[in-house]
């Protein structure tokens, strides 16, 4: 059986990233066989105490992946050094394609939603609790595209979803309460960071997603819940879409550097990851998903 480690170690002020295969004995540097890669263990000693005393002032770490698997629809970085979070997802087939842009466009139709109602509700902090039918709809809508997302996403990894009992295990997954985002359209609001307190909970217990919240208030009674359609609520919903993309794709959708200057969402808190949750590069081997181990 052959394991994957990552080898963490500095050369000066630059951290060092070696991905090995680990057998029986044996390992392998950079994950392909080679005579020069490859060292063998010493004699009455395991092959990653071998490395250790090979590679003093080195850190190995198991991973959960082998080269050129991921889990779908959920992006990582393939480095802690030399990728920016949340990193990429590795699936370029056409139908993973074919999700995204259709997902790209329902959130620039959202967007420009938004932008038309705050042209009439200023989104000053004494605007946020205004509500009305406009911003009702885009609650609504922006909510059900959230959980077209969630329910996607868990499908690809092989999960029923029906409650928010199984939503929520998105959470730790994908480690979305590390995100952070501003509009800098507004630059006046403070950051959003829509998943910031969604943790798991008994049945019956409250979960703590305000904007989702008033989503299934308002479209399960408007008539008694008009008020939560708030506005602060539709920009927290809008923005938790914004979010669940970045989760997903990453970099191959987050703009960056000088691109970001005139993007409606810029992300500005992202995931950190343990060197275990990496994707390993592919090398030689083929690219292929499996299924994220959410448990029960």
């Amino acid at each position: 059986m052959t394991d994957y480690y990552v080898q963490l170690a500095m050369n000066g002020w630059e951290l060092i990233e070696v991905f090995w295969a680990v057998g029986e004995g044996v390992a392998h540097q950079h994950v392909i066989p080679s005579e020069l890669g490859t060292h063998r263990a010493d004699t009455g000693e395991g092959i990653l105490t071998t490395l250790q005393k090979r590679f003093p002032g080195s850190q190995f770490h198991p991973l959960q992946l082998g080269p050129g698997e991921y889990f779908p629809r959920i992006a990582r970085p393939h480095s802690t050094a030399h990728e920016y979070s949340p990193g990429k997802n590795p699936d370029e087939s056409p139908s993973a394609l074919n999700v995204r842009t259709t997902s790209t466009g329902q959130l620039h139709a959202l967007i420009q939603q938004l932008q038309e109602i705050c042209r009439v509700v200023h989104p000053l902090d004494q605007n946020l609790n205004a509500y009305g039918h406009e911003i009702r709809n885009l609650l609504i809508i922006a909510c059900t595209e959230v959980e077209a997302q969630w329910k996607g996403i868990l499908a690809a990894n092989g999960q029923q979803s029906k409650t928010r009992l199984d939503y929520v295990k998105l959470s730790a997954a994908m480690k979305l309460d590390e995100y952070r985002v501003v509009l800098p359209w507004y630059p006046w609001l403070d950051p959003i960071a829509p998943f910031e307190r969604w943790t798991p909970t008994s049945p019956g217990e409250r979960q703590c997603l305000p904007w989702y919240d008033a989503y299934n208030a308002v479209k399960h009674d408007r008539e008694q819940n008009f008020a939560e359609a708030k506005l602060r609520y539709a920009i927290e919903s809008l923005t938790a879409c914004f979010v669940m993309l970045c989760a997903q794709y990453g970099l191959d959708f987050v703009r960056t550097g000088e691109a970001a200057r005139d993007v409606f969402f810029r992300l500005v808190g992202w995931p950190t990851w343990a060197p275990s949750e990496l994707y390993v590069p592919s090398y030689s081997a083929i690219v292929r998903p499996t299924n994220y181990p959410f448990g029960p």
